[in-house]
């Protein structure tokens, strides 16, 4: 497909000229839209080939640098289109093991040279993981229990040598003041754990996930950054106390790894960390405007009750004593978090003349307390001198749920989306028949009615 231009010498000006010819017929390729799987195959086939050019040695000059760097954010577009298409191959083992390698090659990836490149990388392992499990092509891969036994160890090999070894290193590096990494390096690398635990069959590997992540000691790390996460602040935000959290959330996803996480004690590193000091202050909510604040919410609606369910499911009674007393620990979150969904008018502790918002981490976080609430109630039943209650005003809560799902006008007047993300679905149509506005109303319509059939069944 790629043809070189004619030969001008053997010297790195005309190994430089080629590959510039290279990488314009590459890039003429962008233009082609994946309309068939034959045009797909062929944008394939040329992402691919650029990804193993850059598996090539390459001469020192600035400009072969340069090259490397737009072939991979070439293999990154036509990537992106192939998604936007559903038009990824139903078999990732070739595109997995040509990203892989190309990964595996670079010697530096965090340093000042390289990072840019590596976060490139990242972003292709990423959509080529999750892409095809959006794809059209792939079906059939769906429907069944596991993929490939090569694919499969292609990805523990992943976890072990991008995910595990990525975050120790970036863990290592947070702490020195001249590095260039951001947090977004983590998220990154977070992300490709996730797409990573989401390829079929990959759950029948935990011990094997578990055993990576011990040998790389990526639990302990990830606790201690936790930890230490009031110090090592990006811009005053402790944005990293939530990423640490968000990374042991992804891997107790899978049951043996929870139960390793409540083995080492992480519930009680969690209530001793000094973040979560702050997090017991009236002024965390989604709605402040201290950043400290507005992540110690993140932290809790995001990291801290999501983990806990986890954890739960996976050690039910055995670990319901402690989960309870995590909770009652946050007294004035719990009281918030009923307060926040309360019906307009009826607050004692909001002025009736002050706009109440409804936000959808604030149902999600509503969403996850009624269900270890539900949990811990009926564990309770058998053991109630161990469990203790859960201090959390349920009823009103059930109460006021379905005073929003009865008022569409009000919730829709109310709904606030918070950030870019959510302000691009405020902006979509909702799905057909939903009776919603846009898709940020259909998320937290479909996130109240889950809380109300919850704590209606567990009030009952």
């Amino acid at each position: 497909m790629i043809r070189p231009m004619p030969q001008f010498g053997d010297t790195n000006i005309r190994k430089a000229l080629y590959h510039a010819w290279e990488y314009l017929l590459l890039e003429l390729s962008v233009c082609l839209l994946p309309q068939n799987t034959t045009v797909a195959r062929q944008m394939l086939q040329v992402a691919e080939q650029a990804l193993e050019s850059n598996q090539r040695s390459q001469p020192p000059e600035d400009i072969f640098v340069r090259l490397r760097y737009s072939r991979a954010s070439l293999t990154l577009t036509l990537f992106q289109r192939l998604a936007d298409a559903s038009q990824m191959p139903a078999d990732i083992g070739q595109s997995l093991a040509i990203i892989a390698t190309t990964i595996y090659g670079v010697e530096t990836p965090f340093s000042k040279d390289q990072i840019s490149y590596q976060r490139t990388l990242l972003k292709i392992l990423f959509m080529v993981l999750r892409g095809a499990t959006h794809s059209s092509n792939s079906a059939h891969v769906r429907r069944v229990a596991e993929a490939p036994a090569a694919v499969t160890q292609q990805v523990l090999t992943v976890l072990d040598r991008v995910v595990a070894a990525s975050f120790r290193t970036l863990v290592t590096l947070i702490h020195e003041s001249e590095s260039v990494t951001t947090p977004e390096d983590l998220a990154l690398v977070t992300a490709v754990l996730q797409a990573c635990l989401t390829v079929p069959g990959i759950e029948q590997c935990q011990e094997q996930i578990l055993n990576i992540m011990l040998a790389q000691d990526v639990i302990q790390m990830a606790t201690s950054l936790f930890s230490w996460s009031d110090r090592f602040t990006y811009n005053g935000d402790p944005i990293y106390g939530e990423l640490s959290l968000l990374f042991l959330l992804e891997l107790s996803a899978l049951r043996t790894i929870a139960e390793q996480l409540a083995i080492e004690g992480l519930l009680s590193h969690i209530t001793s960390a000094k973040l979560v000091s702050f997090m017991r202050q009236r002024n965390v909510s989604p709605f402040s405007d201290n950043a400290g604040a507005a992540r110690c919410y993140g932290v809790w609606a995001k990291g801290i009750l999501p983990l806990l369910l986890n954890i739960i499911r996976a050690l039910d009674a055995r670990i319901a004593p402690e989960v309870a007393h995590v909770l009652n620990q946050f007294g004035d979150l719990l009281n918030s978090s009923a307060e926040r969904i309360q019906a307009p008018g009826i607050s004692r502790t909001v002025a009736r003349d002050s706009q109440q918002y409804i936000t959808l981490i604030g149902v999600a976080e509503i969403h996850s307390l009624a269900l270890l609430f539900r949990v811990l109630a009926a564990l309770r039943v058998n053991n109630q001198r161990d469990i203790p209650e859960v201090r959390w005003d349920a009823a009103g809560v059930l109460e006021n749920i379905e005073f929003w799902l009865a008022s569409r006008k009000i919730l829709r007047e109310r709904l606030l989306a918070l950030g870019p993300r959510e302000s691009n679905w405020r902006a979509t149509k909702a799905n057909e028949g939903s009776n919603c506005d846009s898709r940020l109303e259909e998320k937290v319509v479909s996130q109240l009615e889950a809380v109300r059939d919850v704590l209606s069944e567990d009030l009952e």
